[in-house]
């Protein structure tokens, strides 16, 4: 048997070399590329404070240290690697996109997005990044015709780590709240530019000012920079014959932003009653932190609460600015919206895909529509297990809710809304 001493210097050895093995450098990122893409200085600067937070988390289990340290360094591998892709082919830069969109969903999370998003991808026309466009083997970018390559991706993608297999309950347990598709929303390349609003649930400052990090967040426009270059290196290999499709919660904070680097695009504004938002995300972000730390005690409970409510507060003041008249009114001028809520999604999830293709004037096709209800036979509510969650858990109160979101809710939930809605596509 090994003793105690010899236990603790082996840790205290993998510890040492998992942290020289996790520094953040740009030793490999070549000079034309740091003098094209010059905020690649700010995307380092805030890879290191998230690794800080990491580092003096104690909360943080070794299994979750190692997690979250590894991610990181694989973000920024993958950012550095586009950077000297596109600053050696930079002629795909002046390569346009379609014409058409991209067709956005940029609706507050948990509000049906994900539903909707894999519906949408059905179109053979339009293109959606994979998530292996984004995570696994960056570049060179690949068409999704390149089957020996895609599928060398999957299952580089598909292949254990002893780090996944301790964490393999957790992951099961947020596929039920939020589950895995080939199709993934474009968050994963804001997030290598550094663009991660919620990673600071780990971090070790309780008293971390909200206003402070979510204006330090949006401040992050550099992030739609890398995030048009990503794409227009994606579509030189492989574009669509219509649209791009993209998809995140995150495009909420940087609208004007994302209209900048894609005037032409198409927006679609998922809404649902925040009393029901609220507790579901606060849930995923829970089960998502669960394999991370020591125990979900009542400090990681509160801050995650805590968080999630702040986050949210800032989501809504940004749509409402962004989609509001000074009278408090929609802004009718704006014919590149269109509105949908949870309830009608669920209800008739390919009648409102019809609308929206309608409301855009997108070309529909009888192979799409066949692929749309394949996917629903496939992929049926509940087939991830069943996402559970109460109001109470997390300390919230319908009242307390529904006075706190009662603009949102008058302008986008209510009932001459909806109406006003569904008879635009009639």
């Amino acid at each position: 048997m090994k003793s105690m001493s010899t236990t603790s210097d082996q840790n205290n050895a993998a510890h040492a070399t998992l942290l020289n093995n996790t520094v953040l450098h740009e030793n490999d990122l070549i000079k034309k590329a740091k003098s094209q893409f010059s905020y690649h200085k700010d995307v380092l600067n805030t890879f290191e404070s998230y690794r800080q937070c990491v580092l003096h988390n104690e909360l943080i289990t070794d299994v979750g240290r190692k997690f979250f340290l590894t991610e990181l360094h694989n973000l920024h591998t993958n950012f550095k690697r586009v950077l000297n892709y596109a600053a050696e082919h930079n002629k795909f830069r002046d390569q346009n996109l379609p014409t058409i969109g991209p067709l956005i969903i940029c609706g507050v999370a948990r509000t049906g997005t994900t539903l909707l998003y894999n519906l949408l991808a059905c179109d053979p026309n339009c293109r959606a990044p994979l998530f292996t466009d984004m995570m696994i083997d960056v570049v060179p970018p690949i068409a999704r015709s390149d089957s020996i390559e895609q599928k060398r991706r999957i299952d580089i993608l598909n292949s254990p780590s002893q780090e996944t297999e301790q964490l393999t309950s957790n992951f099961i347990q947020i596929a039920a709240c939020h589950p895995y598709f080939p199709n993934e929303e474009d968050c994963h390349i804001l997030r290598q530019a550094g663009c991660f609003p919620l990673f600071t649930l780990i971090s070790d400052n309780e008293d971390s000012d909200a206003e402070s990090w979510i204006r330090n967040e949006m401040n992050k426009g550099y992030a739609y920079d890398y995030h048009e270059t990503f794409v227009r290196m994606l579509n030189s290999v492989d574009a669509p014959k219509s649209h791009w499709l993209l998809k995140t919660p995150y495009h909420a904070f940087y609208l004007d932003e994302l209209l900048r680097h894609y005037p032409n695009a198409l927006l679609i504004m998922t809404h649902r009653s925040l009393d029901e938002v609220l507790p579901s995300w606060c849930s995923l972000a829970s089960v998502a932190a669960n394999g991370h730390f020591d125990a979900m005690n009542s400090i990681s409970r509160d801050r995650i609460t805590k968080r999630c409510y702040q986050s949210m507060d800032k989501s809504i003041e940004c749509i409402m600015k962004f989609r509001t008249c000074q009278n408090g009114g929609v802004d009718q001028s704006r014919k590149n919206m269109f509105d949908i809520t949870y309830d009608n999604v669920m209800k008739n999830p390919i009648g409102v895909v019809h609308q929206i293709y309608d409301y855009f004037n997108l070309q529909w096709s009888n192979e799409f529509e066949i692929a749309m209800n394949n996917w629903l036979l496939e992929n049926p509510q509940g087939k991830h297990s069943r996402h559970k969650y109460t109001l109470s858990k997390f300390g919230f109160n319908q009242e307390d809710i529904q006075a706190r979101y009662a603009d949102y809710t008058k302008v986008f939930l209510s009932s001459t809304f909806s109406h006003n809605q569904s008879s635009s596509t009639n």
